[in-house]
């Protein structure tokens, strides 16, 4: 093999992704840095040569990304509100969009102490943790049913060092005394059947029983409203991630389940990704 520089390395990624992904540069950049294992400038200034065993990895790790491969899956992690999640196959990848969740919780919960906070369908636990981390002192539970995700649950809660109890259980079987709950947080799986026979590459290799919402993608938001907001204080949030148009769907099912103040909140790329409501009187 001739020696490739950081920088002849780095071209070569592009290149090759060129074809798949109008995010070339970002990804290339991404890839090379994580497995050289040096900083951006030091990617296109350094005149070292790349070891040819670590050369080998990244057009390996690079061919992986163009047969769709999800990038957050080859690096195995991802960065969700400032921290970063580990990440891989069996766990939904943390998405810019959920940050909104966030967002609505953080609003909601502001100057309010000692919460307690219920993350359903948690997953990689991003939303959890980041609640723990960035409200005042509360009480943060993650339930998760699957067991791949759960250990990257786990992980995540160590990693990020925070205060989360995590629970490996299916929601809807749920004994545990979880009672007067202040806030109730979910993206649960929200996808229809025609929304699954159509994913993109990357989603595919992204685990089903996290995407996939029934028929009408929205089983899981029928369900939780109906179980769930029983377990709600009074003045309690409940928070929803939701799909691109799903907004008066998810309202009417909290509507029908007594919310009377219901919100709904736009992501950075103006489409409405939350729909939340406030509990006013007991069921």
């Amino acid at each position: 093999m001739v020696e490739v520089r950081y920088k002849e390395a780095f071209g070569t990624v592009c290149k090759m992704l060129k074809p798949i992904t109008e995010n070339c540069i970002f990804e290339a950049t991404t890839l090379c840095c994580h497995i050289i294992m040096v900083s951006q400038i030091e990617l296109i200034t350094s005149d070292l040569f790349v070891e040819k065993d670590t050369y080998d990895r990244l057009i390996e790790a690079t061919t992986k990304r163009i047969e769709g491969y999800p990038l957050q899956y080859i690096i195995g992690e991802w960065a969700f509100y400032g921290r970063t999640y580990e990440v891989g196959t069996g766990v939904l990848i943390p998405r810019a969009d959920t940050e909104t969740l966030i967002d609505v919780v953080k609003e909601y919960a502001s100057y309010k102490e000692r919460l307690k906070v219920v993350d359903l369908c948690s997953g990689s636990g991003c939303i959890a943790i980041t609640l723990a981390k960035e409200l005042l002192n509360p009480n943060v539970h993650a339930i998760e049913k699957s067991e791949v995700a759960y250990e990257y649950l786990l992980k995540n809660i160590k990693r990020n060092d925070a205060a989360v109890k995590a629970c490996l259980a299916d929601i809807f079987q749920f004994d545990e005394q979880l009672q007067e709950i202040d806030i109730i947080v979910s993206n649960p799986p929200y996808l229809t059947k025609e929304d699954m026979q159509t994913l993109q590459k990357e989603v595919q290799f992204e685990p089903k029983m996290a995407l996939f919402g029934e028929e009408d993608g929205l089983y899981f938001y029928r369900e939780i409203t109906k179980t769930w907001s029983k377990r709600l204080k009074i003045g309690g949030l409940l928070a929803y991630e939701i799909g691109k148009g799903q907004q008066d769907a998810v309202t009417t099912i909290l509507q029908e389940n007594g919310f009377k103040t219901i919100c709904q909140k736009v992501d950075l790329c103006d489409i409405i990704r939350v729909v939340y409501g406030i509990k006013e009187s007991c069921d």
